[in-house]
């Protein structure tokens, strides 16, 4: 079919006999080739008719959102709040304490210094003397509380060591607080002669997460560019087809970021940091792959002797469906994380979908726009011939997928138990937010940690704050201390600060409120505030703290946590309940859009059952190797839930583009035959596809941030495993076994598969 005007076409009908496919008809006799005058071939022939509009209009898109919108890292306010919904115990008791008491007790920023030779009484009081001012001076908008050398923080060595709580003034921007610390930090180092003072801290470790991944970014993409050029080019032996990838990814990920930006802000949602390397992973990825498929379809159809044009809209056509459907089911198993309940899940997942969607109408409207314009240009000066037929059905990939679709329930017994022993770790899985130690080692915020551990204990760099109400209480002081001591006496507890102990100026309200009817505490825990173990101690305290308000005279009394620790709890609790209401919901999605693309009854169920195996497996790898081989002891809490819905829906996503081409194949041969000659045929551009997707997250590991390299390490293996073993060897068992599972009330015609080498 040859594109001669607007609405115009002349069908060429090729008799040449090596057009003939293995059924013995010519391509355009093929049953089913009615479908080219369906919606998708209308579609198809709009966008290759439109060619000079779209590819200059997305062009402008990036450029007007990268110099008129905001970047995605101006929508992430970095504050502990945006964690947890609005009513978070441990955030409302933390907000209602301060109202209270009409100060805060809490800090979740401190200030450390140490010298290892000893301090001397000098270098401590002109410290402390340093501390007592901080707001005696001139525009002065925080307040420091020095750290004394108390109960059972003398079992380290306080006297190397010195140390402030900070309390900003919360209506500061984030980067005036941020350099005012600092500020002090240099201020104090300078009283206490010593070379530097640190500051550390949940939200200075927060800041620090997202400089780290504002600098790194860049170095991500470059790596990322560098991977697309590298595979387009060797895969297709060609100057233009990197190129075109280059322009179709840099234009989708200016438009989805920026767009994202600008929601951010619109709508003041914190777009939490953690999203763009990933969507920077997942567009590079996703689109390279859907960029191999449309090229490797267009150099099949004009090996054929198609007309340019017309191979760019049957491509087109054949594509639009499937890159469709598949991109929806990314989209829409990320856009359940709407419904966890947990603020940084629900900017997460909407987050990636945006970026997918916006992908996908770069994928199918700019790709074959461009196809159309430049042509043969693009494959100059590779290969130009089809590299399927007999002689790619005996090679080694013809060769494994036949062996699995000829001993079926055999291979799919070893794949399913190699996977469920990877799976196996699981069992061991805990979940913190670790956002200090998930920092290189050199970085100041986790030296100060490091610092402040060895001098007080890790505990206290993020305090618990107990906070005790009822009548009166404030005078039961005999109570109160009671309490402070068994509380003391519990275990992975360090010490606990009182009115009688307190580190703090006596000042009314400090510790007992105003109207005498509620005290509080500072509870110092021996690990690391945001980590699993002092989660593990805190839900320890809660489940005794009845008793022990009984054994104290206090058993009237109310009593709570706040703190780093009883958010971290609530955040893993939080998630791991997330993750019960939106798994089911991101696989009835999947199911959904993979019957209306494959209108199978079965297909569905072990496609999805295949990628959810491939889920667990490779979560149980990344407890071995973090939790057991690297001793981290926890995951960071969003990365199983992530992993779990990105391998969900890019697992089924391949899945759509193999089977497809096994149902077309079947049209004309046997079924065992059929998957050998499309998982040899289609093999190669999927296998690809899979592997450059998994180095795109691997690449995510460049940022020097624990969180993003628990996530790379998840999703590159996953990636792996779903791309050797699932697709290779699993999926084609089970087709084999199970069939087609076509319905047999009004079967429609089948989607069309990509045309892939």
């Amino acid at each position: 079919m040859e594109f001669i005007g607007p609405g115009k076409w002349l069908r060429v009908v090729h008799r040449d006999p090596r057009l003939r496919d293995r059924s013995g008809l010519l391509r355009e006799e093929r049953p089913g080739a009615s479908r080219k005058s369906g919606v998708a071939a209308r579609l198809a022939r709009a966008i290759v008719w439109l060619r000079f509009l779209i590819l200059p209009t997305w062009v402008a898109a990036a450029v007007l959102a990268t110099t008129s919108l905001p970047s995605l890292f101006e929508a992430d306010t970095g504050e502990l709040g945006n964690l947890l919904p609005h009513d978070s115990e441990a955030l409302t008791l933390e907000r209602n304490s301060v109202e209270t008491f009409g100060l805060p007790l809490l800090s979740h920023t401190l200030v450390v210094a140490t010298d290892s030779s000893g301090l001397s009484p000098r270098q401590q009081a002109d410290a402390a003397r340093y501390v007592a001012s901080a707001d005696r001076r001139p525009n002065a908008t925080l307040r420091a509380v020095p750290l004394l050398n108390l109960g059972g923080l003398a079992q380290h060595r306080p006297e190397t060591t010195i140390a402030a709580f900070i309390y900003s003034d919360p209506n500061l921007p984030a980067s005036d607080r941020e350099e005012e610390v600092h500020q002090f930090a240099d201020g104090l180092a300078k009283a206490a002669r010593m070379p530097t003072a640190d500051v550390t801290g949940t939200l200075p470790a927060t800041a620090a997460q997202t400089h780290l991944t504002e600098v790194w970014l860049p170095w991500l993409e470059l790596a990322t560019v560098i991977l697309v050029v590298a595979i387009l080019a060797f895969y297709f032996r060609a100057v233009g087809a990197p190129l075109l990838g280059l322009a179709t990814v840099g234009i989708a990920y200016l438009c989805a970021s920026h767009s994202l930006g600008w929601l951010g802000l619109r709508f003041d949602i914190s777009i939490p940091q953690e999203v763009n390397p990933v969507i920077v992973a997942l567009l590079f990825g996703t689109l390279t792959d859907y960029v191999v498929f449309f090229v490797s379809g267009y150099r099949n159809r004009l090996a054929e002797g198609t007309e340019p044009l017309e191979a760019a809209a049957d491509v087109t056509a054949e594509l639009l469906p499937v890159v469709l459907t598949a991109s929806l089911m990314i989209a829409g198993a990320t856009l359940t994380l709407l419904v966890s309940g947990v603020q940084f899940l629900s900017a997460f997942g909407p987050g990636n979908s945006v970026a997918v969607l916006v992908g996908a109408a770069v994928a199918l409207t700019f790709v074959p726009a461009t196809i159309a314009i430049f042509g043969r240009l693009l494959l100059w000066p590779g290969r130009r011939y089809k590299e399927s037929g007999p002689a790619a059905d005996e090679g080694a990939r013809g060769h494994v997928v036949g062996i699995a679709a000829s001993h079926p329930a055999i291979v799919a017994t070893l794949c399913v138990l190699v996977l469920l022993a990877a799976a196996s770790g699981i069992r061991d899985l805990a979940l913190g937010n670790p956002v200090i130690r998930g920092l290189p080692a050199s970085n100041s915020v986790h030296r100060g940690y490091d610092t402040a551990a060895a001098g007080f204990g890790p505990g206290v760099t993020g305090p618990s704050a107990l906070v005790i109400e009822g009548n009166g209480v404030g005078e039961q002081r005999n109570g109160l201390t009671a309490l402070q001591t068994r509380l003391a006496e519990q275990d992975g507890v360090s010490t606990v600060l009182d009115p009688a102990q307190q580190p703090l100026p006596q000042r009314g309200g400090t510790v007992i409120a105003p109207n005498g009817d509620a005290a509080r505490f500072l509870v110092v825990l021996d690990a690391d505030p945001n980590g699993t173990d002092a989660i593990g101690i805190l839900d320890g305290l809660e489940s005794h703290l009845p008793e022990l308000l009984r054994a104290s005279g206090l058993g009237a009394a109310k009593a709570g946590f706040a703190g780093d620790t009883a958010i971290a709890s609530e955040l893993t609790d939080a998630t791991q309940q997330a993750f019960l209401r939106i798994a089911p919901l991101a696989i009835a999605v999947l199911l959904a859009l993979l019957w209306v693309l494959l209108r199978s009854r079965s297909a569905p169920f072990y496609l999805v059952g295949v990628s959810a195996l491939v889920v667990l497996a490779s979560l149980g790898l990344t407890v071995y190797v973090f939790q057991g081989l690297l001793g981290y002891g926890e995951l960071v809490f969003f990365v199983p839930v992530a992993t779990a819905i990105l391998l969900l829906a890019l697992g089924s996503d391949y899945n759509v583009f193999l089977v497809s081409r096994i149902w077309r194949e079947a049209d004309h041969q046997d079924l065992r035959p059929a998957i050998r000659t499309a998982g040899s045929q289609a093999g190669r551009a999927i296998t690809v596809a899979g592997f450059t997707l998994a180095l795109s997250f691997a690449l995510v590991a460049v940022i020097p941030v624990l969180a993003f390299r628990e996530l790379a390490f998840a999703m590159a293996v996953g990636l792996m495993l779903d791309t050797m073993i699932a697709r290779t060897l699993l999926i084609p068992a089970l087709v084999s076994l199970f069939g087609r599972g076509k319905n047999q009330k009004h079967e429609p015609a089948e989607a069309p598969a990509p045309s892939t080498s």
